[in-house]
């Protein structure tokens, strides 16, 4: 029969490995709301740097098609706001927010990134009592538990000082750790949880220190797993080079881009070669086949300089025209907006108007329908339980929980179109 060895006979660790099981230790108590580097499954990151959002953000916003495509279509999911009017004007905020207020940012990201999320705050009694917008850019939801629900996410508390930090952003100072709001828990359960909710260093705190819960959507394409891959995301070349092109022709125009340029050498009229490739460093390239500024002339006397011809430059104000008409183009596509949405040239066109009706019934229809049913669905399993500060649940009893589309006309005046006059002179709307 074995025995177990002594205590005076097992070997010493090492001090690296003491070390080791030391920092683990110290962490095993820390774990549920810790995110490092070092646990790649809590959450999958949000492109490479886990700052994809971020960086599409910026890109958008430097590119005029892309904003004002964005800007559009937020104004086409958000509509006239929702059909019932105590639902709309209902605070439910301690801010005195409404749900009119609450809806337009969650149109505008809905718009921008094609998901949306909002922060819901339970009470003493397991009911949320409050709810706030929180910018999609910032979730990041974990993996699927084994019932494959997604139970936890984390929220990108700074952004730059992420991008500061670099690799070691993700840390108990870059993301928070937040349930997932599910409206079929029963509120017992939500406050079993709240009452044993502890921060980050491990104390008790209850409700007062509960964080909240997270409720959000997003657009499931395919090769979108935990995090919307928005359409835009095909032509990010496109949205990263149009503002390129802005600054380019800025530039020649502030440098002063000539049409012509003529530098006469004087000594011989035909220079060697070690002349001419001295003059190409000198000066630059070459007018003509080599697409330079200068073109350089030489004679052997003043009297015998040779006539200047006209050297026509392209125009620094037109030349990137092909390119970025096709560039804008690119990025109406793929948001999906008609240009003629956007107040683009159309006065005058044959069938303008009933393009523009086209456009509207096919935005409305195939393009916002599935953000706006998204923000009607979610709206209802976030509020039907909502209970008011006295006590009461204003929208349990609430049937109708839809968003009301623009009207043709107001449409019209968002993209500046003119509508045709019908012969008594009134409006064809």
């Amino acid at each position: 029969m074995s025995t177990a060895p002594a205590a005076s006979e097992s070997k010493p660790l090492t001090p690296l490995a003491q070390a080791q099981r030391q920092v683990i230790k110290a962490q095993v108590p820390l774990r549920p709301d810790i995110i490092t580097l070092s646990t790649p499954t809590d959450y999958p990151k949000w492109g490479d740097d886990n700052l994809y959002p971020q960086r599409l953000l910026s890109a958008m916003a430097a590119s005029g098609t892309a904003s004002v495509c964005a800007e559009r279509k937020a104004q086409f999911i958000e509509g006239n706001g929702f059909i019932d009017q105590t639902f709309y004007k209902s605070v439910i905020d301690r801010a005195g927010g409404t749900l009119d207020s609450l809806l337009q940012p969650v149109a505008n990201n809905s718009a921008y990134l094609e998901g949306w999320a909002v922060r819901v705050n339970i009470n003493a009694n397991g009911f949320p009592c409050e709810v706030l917008h929180q910018p999609k850019e910032q979730v990041r939801p974990y993996y699927p538990d084994a019932d494959g629900v997604t139970r936890w996410c984390g929220l990108v508390r700074n952004p730059a000082a992420m991008a500061r930090r670099g690799a070691t952003y993700a840390s108990r100072s870059g993301l928070q750790k937040v349930p997932v709001f599910n409206p079929r828990e029963k509120p017992e359960e939500r406050l079993k949880r709240i009452s044993e909710w502890k921060n980050e260093k491990g104390e008790l705190v209850g409700l007062k220190g509960y964080p909240g819960e997270i409720y959000y959507w997003f657009q499931k394409r395919t090769g979108a797993y935990l995090h919307p891959r928005p359409l835009i995301d095909a032509v990010l070349d496109d949205v990263y080079s149009e503002p390129m092109l802005k600054r380019s022709r800025a530039a020649d125009l502030d440098g002063r881009y000539s049409a012509q340029v003529m530098i006469t050498e004087f000594g011989t009229a035909s220079p060697p070669q070690e002349v001419l490739d001295a003059n190409v460093v000198k000066y630059g390239a070459f007018v003509g086949p080599d697409g330079g500024r200068v073109l350089v002339q030489y004679a052997d006397r003043v009297e015998n300089k040779p006539a200047v011809d006209t050297l026509t430059a392209p125009d620094a104000s037109k030349r990137y025209v092909t390119d970025e008409e096709a560039i804008k183009g690119n990025i109406r596509e793929a948001m999906q907006m008609p240009g003629v949405l956007l107040g683009r040239e159309i006065a005058g066109k044959l069938g303008s108007w009933q393009e523009f009706q086209d456009a509207v019934a096919y935005v409305q229809a195939l393009v916002v329908n599935s953000a706006q049913r998204s923000i009607e669905r979610g709206f209802e399993a976030v509020f039907r339980n909502f209970q008011k500060a006295d006590g009461t649940f204003p929208f349990q009893q609430l049937q109708d929980f839809s968003i009301q589309n623009l009207t043709l006309e107001q449409a019209a005046k968002l993209a500046g179109v003119s509508q045709p006059a019908s012969t008594d002179g009134t409006s064809t709307v």
